[in-house]
């Protein structure tokens, strides 16, 4: 049987047993299938991630307090709204500030957002957000999600499971729910009871790790200094993709964060050019066609000083692009 006859005897079955059972069968290679993406405008975070948050799916962020985990995904809001795409913010743990929001771009006119007083109102929330097709949502964080049954109990009350419960219940309704949103969900750590070995716990049980396409650990990294300043002005985010569905797993990178909430774009792409190979370094030493400068503030200050930032830009950007 040649491959076109093949072709055609798959579509007159699907189309028998969508008819009969009802359901929406396909081809493998329907576009639809196609992982899209929605970048986070910072080039070395995309790059691990595989090109940015994907749609369709749920990615995890969680780390420690003070690593980078909402600025991140505010800063991906500024971009998406930047191209003109719809965003919506949970925000569970009630610190949403629209003044320090709108420093790193955020547009808040522009922004879907909600202070539920539940864990369910929360998730069914983001249920609709993701029913409207809202191309990109936050929630922040699933460790702020309070059950209603905690809600209307006391303190003495017992309510160990029901947020891993009301998680799980959540995820499971989310697949057929959700048909273009990226939606990132933040979540806190714990310390591990009952074991040793154990250092960190994610609160809302173990569902998540198995429902989220990517899972990045956020980790506060060295303090930024600049010349003449004893006081630090930032410091490094590092990420580390432990999981990834749609691309090479357990990437690593470092995006500076200023306490300003403005982005060091020139940094970013410096560590781009040394991971790239475009920058060599030797030691302390590093190097990019005639320049040559001792560390890595003293560097860049060169290169930005020599008019050939956007040079090494477009180079980054088509060793990115290419991979």
């Amino acid at each position: 049987m040649s491959k076109s006859d093949l072709n055609k005897k798959l579509k007159e079955q699907l189309a028998e047993i969508n008819k009969s059972l009802k359901t929406k069968f396909t081809f493998a290679d329907e576009e639809e299938l196609v992982t899209k993406r929605i970048s986070t405008g910072l080039f070395n975070f995309d790059q691990v991630l595989g090109g940015g948050f994907p749609r369709k799916s749920v990615t995890l962020l969680y780390g420690n307090e003070s690593s980078g985990k909402t600025y991140v995904a505010l800063h991906a809001i500024a971009n998406a709204q930047k191209e003109g795409l719809t965003c919506g913010f949970i925000d569970a743990e009630f610190s949403y500030d629209p003044v320090w929001a709108e420093k790193i771009g955020v547009d808040n006119s522009n922004l879907f957002i909600i202070q539920p007083e539940t864990g369910e109102a929360a998730l069914d929330a983001t249920l609709a957000l993701c029913k409207g097709e809202v191309d990109l949502v936050i929630v922040d964080s699933i460790a702020a999600l309070l059950p209603t049954k905690e809600f209307d109990g006391t303190m003495e009350d017992n309510s160990i499971g029901t947020q891993a419960r009301l998680m799980n219940q959540f995820f499971r309704k989310h697949g057929p729910v959700n048909k273009s949103t990226a939606l990132v969900m933040i979540n806190q750590v714990r310390s591990g009871i009952g074991s040793y070995y154990v250092s960190d716990a994610l609160p809302a049980g173990k569902g998540q790790q198995f429902f989220s396409r990517i899972i990045v650990h956020c980790k506060r990294g060295k303090p930024i200094q600049e010349k003449g300043n004893t006081m630090p002005q930032g410091f490094q985010m590092h990420f580390t993709c432990k999981k990834n569905k749609t691309a090479p797993p357990l990437g690593e990178c470092d995006v500076p964060f200023y306490y300003s909430g403005l982005v060091d774009k020139d940094t970013m792409v410096f560590q781009l050019g040394v991971d790239a190979g475009l920058v060599e370094r030797r030691g302390a030493y590093y190097t990019y066609g005639d320049i040559r400068g001792l560390g890595r503030e003293n560097f860049i200050e060169s290169v930005k000083e020599q008019g050939v930032m956007d040079n090494l830009i477009q180079q980054v950007q088509g060793v990115v692009s290419n991979e």
